[in-house]
């Protein structure tokens, strides 16, 4: 409790100690905040009367502990020195009362087994306690007889409340019912809607599927189109690139066949000259001059048979550089330039 030791009076706790799951801490807490003579009072229903009161109801949902009356006095008396315990019950009795009375009494033996009481009412604290009597309440609805034509007045306008009630529910209820049947019809009509429509999804699903599998098998054919194209391209690069080589080979052994023809044609003059000069110094001599005649003749053939591999490799030079590869390189500006000799 939020409040400081010793700060008050009286504590009251009726009927909440059996809601309590911590309830031992309404019993400690409550002595503390008392001062020396103050009193808690405290009150449970019994445990053996409710179970039994409410055998077809079942248990109460928010009791979390039920006491039976030796359980409530030793709990009690563990936490308080002075304990005063009455039984509490309810029951019927007969006022006899003048209309401006000097005094009363009553004559009330209280319960004879406190296991039988309907609930318990404590007074606890840590001075004695001197009360001890018993005591009783009776409102002013004790007057039974009164009470009940009163409460059969009420029940009477009560039961005209409730035909007219009824009456209007009735009539709530056939327009209630009329709504309803034309909520079916709609929910009927909405239902057939939603399966046409789950059949149409279910066939777009269906066209969906057979849609995105052929783009898959289109897709596999054009990427297996792609790697395939990717390989020629590859296996014709590789191709042009020896013919290259052998171009740049034959171009080679052109310009080795031309140094060498122009070294035979050097030495082809050479000879000559000095043929003519050996004719001239020694016309004389005609077996030499048929010798140097022979040599120079087979020089000549040799000649003739390099100068026709060069026809023959001038020819294959301008087929390479017309030849569709060439050209494709030639606009694709890739590969060697090559000049078309002249004829």
């Amino acid at each position: 409790m939020p409040f400081a030791a010793e700060s008050f009076d009286l504590v009251t706790a009726f009927e909440v100690i059996e809601h309590l799951a911590r309830w031992e801490e309404l019993l400690t807490e409550s002595s503390r905040v008392l001062k020396p003579g103050g009193i808690l009072l405290v009150s449970t229903p019994n445990k053996a009367y409710y179970a039994e009161s409410r055998a077809k109801a079942g248990p109460n949902p928010f009791h979390c502990h039920e006491f039976e009356y030796e359980e409530f006095r030793s709990a009690l008396r563990e936490v308080f020195p002075q304990v005063r315990l009455w039984t509490q019950n309810h029951t019927e009795s007969i006022v006899f009362a003048p209309a401006d009375p000097d005094g009363g009494a009553l004559e009330a033996e209280g319960d004879g087994d406190p296991q039988e009481a309907h609930f318990f009412v404590a007074a606890c604290s840590r001075q004695p306690i001197e009360c001890n009597e018993v005591f009783a309440w009776l409102p002013r609805s004790g007057n039974l007889l009164r009470e009940r034509e009163h409460h059969i007045a009420k029940l009477e306008g009560e039961l005209a409340e409730k035909d007219e009630w009824l009456r209007k529910l009735i009539a709530d209820h056939s327009e209630l019912q009329r709504e309803h049947d034309v909520t079916i019809n709609e929910l009927k009509r909405s239902n057939e809607w939603a399966e046409s429509v789950n059949q149409e999804l279910k066939d777009r699903r269906e066209r969906i599927s057979i849609l995105q599998k052929e783009a898959q098998e289109r897709l596999d054919w054009i990427r297996s189109a792609e790697v395939k194209a990717a390989k020629e391209a590859e296996d014709r690069l590789a191709w042009v690139q020896a013919l290259e080589a052998r171009i740049a080979q034959g171009v080679e052994e052109i310009e080795r066949l031309n140094g060498h023809l122009r070294a035979l044609e050097a030495d082809l003059a050479a000879r000559d000259a000095w043929g003519r000069s050996l004719d001239a110094q020694f016309r004389a001599k005609a077996d030499e001059v048929v010798q140097l005649v022979d040599h120079l003749n087979g020089v000549r053939s040799n000649l003739d048979q390099a100068t026709a591999e060069l026809e023959i490799l001038q020819a294959q030079r301008r087929m390479i550089a017309n030849s569709k590869w060439i050209r494709l390189g030639r606009r694709l500006n890739v590969g060697p330039v090559l000049e078309t000799p002249a004829e």
